[in-house]
């Protein structure tokens, strides 16, 4: 059964934080990915699971974006690619 999560984004300088209601699960992050993307109206570019971080790199209109998550503080936030 597929989580169904919310968020906001709050702007912080540079980085945009991702508060997201529940918070993802570690091994879900995929389910989140998947409904932010579909939300923003974006396009997947790619995704890197990393032992410690997930990176997922994303289009918006004519701007790229990576998606962060880092396992031990639970933080997500976004910045900008290009």
């Amino acid at each position: 059964m597929k989580q169904e999560y919310t968020y906001k984004l709050v702007k912080e300088g540079e980085v945009t934080n991702v508060e997201v209601t529940p918070h993802p699960d570690w091994e879900e992050f995929d389910q989140f990915v998947e409904l932010f993307i579909d939300h923003e109206g974006a396009t997947l570019i790619a995704q890197d699971i990393g032992m410690d971080r997930h990176q997922v790199r994303y289009r918006k209109g004519q701007h790229q974006f990576i998606l962060q998550f880092e396992h031990y503080t639970g933080s997500i936030w976004i910045e900008t690619d290009f």
